[in-house]
């Protein structure tokens, strides 16, 4: 029997419910979409990339952001989102940055050396902000405490932040938009006139709910990202420029307040538009008058290859031509509560689960997130690969070596691994499971019930496991499996006794 029939063998045999299989292989089958022609090399999507928050990574330099980005090429992509305010050194606005002084971008800027890196290997970059909040913008408001966003009763927005810590602005203040316009105008054409355009992140946390933005709501913000397209389109007429629909389509922004009903502005066909599942939801008007559409979710950070393949169809499905899941890993020193923890502050962030010194210097190459990192190149080229499919394609990717025999079992390793290193995690870390102290913290301020606990009891005795089968391979992915499960599991025990998480 070869290889190829051992796998679909067992992987048939698994599916049906014989034996232990990772839940993502026991998926239903997808339908198939009338008309879809995969292309082998390209896709169904003609835009492909990832979205990535850079000023929140100030562990990776020069160096290992080049190694990082030469990683990513080999997924095939040709965009990245780069979100960079608060991680370069304006000069015009310095609080800007202050809070992130340690980021070697910061410190002696690359970013323009790693643009031109990017665009050798045919990548698109792209400058992503939002405007009047987030990083590096929430900051002014320690200056300027009038510049500060409103509730609708009148006092200020509640202070927020990741990594930047901060008040969202007003739009309706004169000065707040003179500065805006200037530092965005500092980032696009003083910084990185290379780039290739712009994502403009519509707001989507604390907008300012005065009576003025109340009675038109975001109609600054349109206003401004206007402008500096405008601009942009003038020095780059090629420029790629992306933004969110809420300025179009006249209805309320999902989780944010009735009142902040999104404004129909008229739409330059030469945008293109981002959809996400958070806020800014697919829209098939819109779709059928944009150059260019993309779909962005958490899925390949937060999830498993299911919900990746799940994130394709569905832009598949509603016309979306692009594809550009987040990517997003975090290694900032942390200042305050995040997440609703404070277990963490005064710690660094680990990158996808990895030690920023260590293996988290490149967290996308970690086996966990390879793992992801193929799911998108399979499922952005067929997204109606079924699991099994896939499952061949990671036994070819990952285990090239392996024996037939046990192969099946090595797949059903990996994926199960990926699994549990995602399993309930959150933008701000993976799965508690991984780190025992701060599980135990956030089980007891959350009272997790019994059989929340037993869930993760089953992921640290499927750990256990992983590391019985593979602790004797002398190399290859069994190895990495041994030692990212032997890394958690040896975490939990106590005087040579296993621990128990109940």
């Amino acid at each position: 029997m070869t290889r190829r029939q051992s796998l679909s063998l067992c992987l048939a045999s698994l599916a049906a419910g014989h034996g232990n299989i990772p839940a993502v292989l026991a998926a239903d089958e997808p339908r198939k979409s009338a008309g879809t022609k995969p292309d082998p090399e390209g896709g169904v999507f003609e835009l492909r990339g990832y979205y990535i928050t850079f000023m929140r990574m100030p562990a990776m330099g020069w160096l290992e952001w080049r190694t990082a980005l030469d990683t990513l090429a080999e997924d095939g992509i040709n965009l990245l989102v780069m979100w960079l305010p608060g991680g370069f050194r304006s000069k015009k606005h310095p609080l800007t940055w202050q809070y992130n002084e340690d980021h070697p971008n910061v410190r002696q800027d690359f970013m323009r050396d790693l643009i031109t890196h990017a665009q050798g290997k045919g990548i698109r970059v792209l400058l992503g902000f939002t405007p009047f909040g987030y990083d590096g913008v929430n900051r002014m408001a320690l200056e300027h405490p009038e510049w500060r966003a409103q509730k609708e009763d009148g006092s200020p927005v509640d202070e927020f932040g990741i990594h930047s810590w901060g008040w969202s602005l007003c739009p309706a203040r004169a000065e707040v938009r003179e500065f805006m316009r200037s530092y965005l105008r500092e980032m696009v054409f003083d910084f990185y006139p290379q780039a290739d355009g712009l994502m403009v992140e519509s707001s989507d946390y604390n907008v300012c709910l005065c009576p003025e933005c109340r009675a038109k709501p975001y109609e600054e913000e349109f206003r401004l990202t206007q402008e500096i397209s405008r601009e942009m389109w003038k020095a780059k007429p090629e420029a790629l420029i992306l933004v969110y629909p809420h300025y179009f389509t006249g209805r309320s922004v999902p989780g944010l307040a009735a009142s902040a009903t999104a404004v129909r502005q008229p739409f330059d066909p030469r945008w293109g538009l981002v959809f996400t599942p958070h806020s800014a939801h697919f829209d098939a008007d819109l779709i059928r008058q944009a150059s260019h559409t993309l779909y962005s979710g958490p899925e390949a950070v937060l999830g498993t290859p299911a919900g990746v393949a799940a994130g394709a169809r569905a832009a598949r499905d509603h016309g979306v031509k692009g594809y550009l899941p987040s990517l997003e890993a975090f290694s900032y020193q942390v200042t305050k509560s995040e997440g609703g923890e404070p277990y963490f502050i005064g710690r660094r962030r680990l990158p996808l689960g990895q030690d920023p010194e260590k293996e988290g210097r490149n967290p996308w190459n970690s086996l966990p997130c390879r793992v992801q990192r193929l799911a998108v190149r399979a499922f952005s080229r067929q997204p109606d690969l079924s699991m099994e499919q896939f499952g061949q394609q990671v036994a070819k990717a990952f285990f090239p070596e392996t024996s037939p025999a046990s192969l099946p079992q090595a797949v059903a390793d990996l994926l199960e691994l990926q699994r549990i290193w995602t399993f309930e995690a959150e933008w701000y870390w993976s799965s508690p499971l991984l780190d025992p102290d701060f599980f135990k913290s956030r089980a007891r301020r959350l009272a997790w019930p019994a059989d929340k606990l037993a869930a993760y009891q089953r992921n640290l005795d499927t750990l256990r496991q992983i590391v019985g089968r593979w602790q004797a391979s002398p190399g290859g992915t069994e190895r990495g499996m041994f030692q990212l499960a032997d890394s958690v599991v040896q975490r939990w025990s106590h005087a040579g006794e296993p621990a128990e998480v109940r």
